[in-house]
């Protein structure tokens, strides 16, 4: 039996927190209120609504697809922790992208599977005559990465996304956590292909991680075989109530995300200016930058000094997480410090 993968979560609750890509504005004040209020209306004797059919419709409306289209989850995870359940098995192979979302590696370890990787550089157009050759040459039983891509914010074309769900006969799944920083979806293909599977959250965009939402989206037939293994209860009466109202502020959620974004690219323009020998930033489509340095550990030191944490990978890379306009600007002041060469 191969050796479990573990994930790493988010541990440090204190200081400026830009690890775990959390949307840097709260909900509304209001709208917590309203939350509080309709909370205090639940049954809290009785089990949660299993199919959480209202959610669901709500989101399905939201991204213009039917109801029965949805699954809700605790969370995005739980949907790929299932689809990968059903569609992994052991010795079999899921192919993902290098670097990506590391619970890929955490499920398929869970059911004995192998991970196939296609490397991509942040900065290098995707090939995916290549991408495909390898899929193909590897016999594997299911692709699946996120788009845009966690860690590094690149984007893979709608073009090319539909000519790997049409190249493969196995499920694709395409992880759209963040999506609408992004500006564009594969929600609108899911009638055109009965492989092509999306995994979208309530966590980011929403400013709702603590309360662990997250859908599957897919044809109808698709949804016909996968509803049955479905988790009983897997999404809780407060969670369902919350997640319904935050879906009922849409716009006002969604005008948080434009400022978000104007935050981004403000932050890209600014870092791009500073890439030199220490230090490499690259374009995001999400809401946070991806970066490289072969003096990282001084770089984390300084962060740290600041109260500032920032994810730090294994070689030499980490991730910033786009946060408010002072926040934002602390990390410009510790990145020029660094690319000057001071302390």
């Amino acid at each position: 039996m191969s050796e479990k993968a573990e994930y790493q979560a988010m541990k440090e609750r204190e200081g400026i927190l830009l690890n775990a890509n959390e949307s840097s504005i709260n909900l509304p004040f209001a709208i917590r209120k309203e939350i509080a209020e309709k909370i205090m209306e639940i049954d809290f004797h009785r089990y949660p609504e299993d199919e959480a059919s209202e959610l669901c419709a709500a989101y399905a409306e939201y991204v213009g697809v039917g109801a029965d289209q949805v699954i809700a989850g605790n969370g995005s995870d739980e949907m790929l922790g299932l689809l990968i359940a059903m569609f992994i098995h052991k010795g079999e192979k899921l192919y993902t992208l290098t670097p990506d979302f590391s619970m890929y590696d955490y499920y398929v370890s869970m059911h004995e599977g192998e991970i196939v990787r296609f490397p991509r550089e942040p900065k290098a157009a995707f090939d995916v005559d290549a991408f495909i050759a390898k899929g193909k040459e590897e016999n594997i039983k299911m692709v699946l990465f996120s788009n845009p891509n966690n860690p590094t914010g690149q984007i893979i074309a709608k073009k090319d996304l539909c000519r790997i769900v049409e190249a493969f006969d196995c499920p694709v799944v395409i992880d759209e956590a963040y999506g609408e920083f992004m500006g564009d979806t594969m929600v609108d293909q899911l009638d055109r292909y009965e492989n092509l599977y999306v995994t979208r959250t309530l966590s980011k965009v929403f400013a709702f991680a603590a309360g662990r939402c997250g859908f599957l989206i897919a044809n109808k037939k698709a949804m016909q075989q996968l509803r049955p293994h479905k988790v009983p209860y897997n999404v809780n009466s407060m969670t369902q109530c919350a997640a319904l109202a935050v879906l009922a502020h849409k716009e006002e959620l969604l005008s948080q995300c434009e400022l978000i974004k104007q935050e981004r690219e403000q932050m890209i323009k600014e870092c791009l200016e500073l890439n030199g020998d220490r230090l490499t930033l690259y374009p995001s489509y999400a809401n946070f930058l991806y970066g490289r340095s072969p003096q990282k550990q001084q770089l984390l030191e300084m962060f740290e000094q600041q109260g500032i944490t920032i994810r730090n990978y294994a070689d030499d890379t980490f991730r910033i997480t786009v946060g408010t306009p002072k926040e934002n600007q602390k990390v410009l002041n510790i990145l020029h410090a660094f690319e000057e060469g001071t302390k």
